[in-house]
């Protein structure tokens, strides 16, 4: 017999086709509509009873729909956004880091409103130790087959959340959790499943090391250390990934729901043990919205619309950046513009961002919401870090150390913050310091310049460095960042830091360039 588990992640909030770049266009290759339609086909063509179907989180956060839910305050719209979940008929789900994003509240009316069962074992009560959302497992049965499944979330969550969003949880370890209930779940089912908002710190197959093994994710670990596991099916990553190796069947289908991760078990009737296992990502823009998602946020779709064509302010002259690539290498009056405000919220002497977003245009004159979300699409806060210019130093090496100069001497990503998932968005560039780096000396010795207002920066000095909390509480691999070393963090996100900035007064652009890389 066969045993079908279809699996989808980050889907983001985004439950129609559009990126609402454009208001009339809904031919968009992604969304949570779409995973539906393929998962409704796949369950045809299998049969509901060999059908498991998953999700491993962060879909509270991320799409301008998502933003517009959070930003009503009205717990309905909340309602509206859950139920087109709801309608695509999950088996089970664990939640993502993001869905950690607007507070626990939020979150656990989400929670609560869900039908499928929400799998936890991770995120536990910190006086009780035992799971402060959901349950431990679930055992489903399907065509007289056992299928048990566990649900974890990566464990860093506390370094990028506010302590408000994570009052009162502690965050265990993915790995230690599953060892411990797979032992106990193992003998009670044939197939064992764990759903995962977490992915891979080594390649799954040759077992190289892809990032530093800090527990953010522990993908590998679990795969070859806890042989009871038969399928993993992951996310966090937004890699789209589906192998079978060390007789574990792995998949992970991307970002926004553009594909549905399919995991085909053959099992002997007899002795229910698995014989062979196949793995495929179905790209879901083959299929089209399923109409049953599409009600249930129509309405919430036609008001989010019109709050994004809100004009939130005017600039004396645009602010725009050509693009994601160019700006991060050459620099953009975009990116200033961010640091700009980032230093007139927390009067630090330096201000360090990363551009957010791969599709960013920046702003026109005329400034409205929807500029704001689709420039910068993340709910993070803004924090003032404490360090000494040597730290700084340091600090500003790392993110020169992404960067390489090719044969032609273009200069260009290593391929490290590229692949197996491009992560470029761990590249700040700093403001109003000037920096000069040589990309042929080694990393972490390129900088031939660093000086602030014309004087060179003091190893032993104190500065002061706005950043967002996501990189002040550790996010992105840097070195000399720590929770202890945060003197301040603004509770306002970036929507809310637009909208006060862009309309206190009249904000000068500024369009000079500050770095150079050669």
């Amino acid at each position: 017999m066969k045993l079908v588990f279809l699996h989808s992640s980050d889907t983001h909030g985004f439950l129609l086709p559009t990126d609402y770049h454009n208001k009339t266009d809904y031919d968009a290759p992604v969304s949570l509509s779409r995973v539906s339609s393929v998962i409704k086909s796949e369950k045809g063509k299998y049969g509901a009873d060999h059908v498991v179907v998953t999700d491993a989180g962060d879909c509270l956060q991320g799409s301008p729909l998502a933003s517009y839910t959070h930003s009503t305050g009205d717990y309905n719209d909340l309602l509206k956004f859950t139920e087109a979940y709801n309608a695509v008929g999950y088996d089970a789900r664990c939640l993502g880091n993001h869905d950690f994003n607007f507070g626990l509240d939020y979150l656990s009316y989400y929670v609560d409103q869900n039908k499928a069962p929400i799998i936890n074992d991770n995120i536990l009560d910190a006086e009780t130790n035992v799971p402060f959302f959901g349950k431990e497992y679930v055992i489903i049965e399907k065509n007289g087959l056992k299928i048990g499944i566990l649900g974890i979330t990566t464990q860093y969550i506390p370094h990028w959340e506010p302590a408000k969003n994570v009052a009162g949880l502690k965050f265990a370890s993915a790995y230690e959790k599953i060892k411990h209930y797979a032992k106990i779940l193992r003998p009670q089912v044939d197939v064992l499943a764990v759903m995962y908002h977490g992915g891979f710190e080594s390649d799954p197959v040759t077992g190289k090391a892809t990032e530093p093994h800090r527990g953010e994710n522990e993908g590998y670990k679990i795969l070859t250390e806890i042989p009871e596991v038969d399928v993993l099916l992951t996310g966090h990553q937004h890699r789209r990934l589906n192998v079978v190796t060390k007789d574990t069947a792995i998949v992970q289908p991307g970002y926004r729901g553009e594909a549905v991760a399919e995991v085909i078990l053959d099992i002997d009737d007899q002795t229910k043990k698995i014989t062979n296992m196949t793995t495929k990502l179905i790209d879901t823009k083959d299929y089209d919205p399923d109409p049953a998602v599409v009600e249930k946020v129509a309405d919430l779709d036609k008001r989010t619309q019109e709050w994004l064509d809100q004009p939130i302010a005017h600039l004396n002259k645009p602010a725009r950046i050509e693009n994601a690539m160019k700006g991060r290498i050459e620099g953009a009056p975009f990116i200033n513009l961010i640091q700009q405000m980032q230093l007139w919220f927390t009067k630090a002497d330096v201000s360090a961002t990363a551009v957010m977003s791969e599709t960013a245009k920046g702003f026109d004159k005329t400034v409205t919401m929807r500029d704001i979300l689709l420039n910068y699409p993340y709910a993070n806060q803004l924090c003032r870090v404490k360090l000494t210019g040597k730290e700084l130093r340091h600090i500003i090496e790392h993110s020169v150390g992404f960067l390489k100069k090719d044969k032609d001497g273009k200069i260009t990503f290593i391929d490290r913050w590229i692949k197996p998932k491009p992560m470029l968005y761990h590249f700040d560039v700093f403001y109003p310091v000037e920096y000069e780096a040589d990309l042929s000396k080694p990393e972490g010795q390129r900088l031939t310049k660093l000086t602030l207002h014309g004087k060179p920066i003091e190893d032993d000095k104190i500065y002061h460095l706005a950043v967002n909390n996501y990189r002040a509480m550790g996010g992105g691999f840097y070195p000399e960042y720590s929770m202890d070393k945060i003197e301040t963090t603004l509770d306002k996100d970036y929507v809310q830091m637009f909208s006060e900035y862009l309309t206190h007064g009249d904000v000068q652009v500024d369009t000079k360039k500050n770095y150079k890389f050669y």
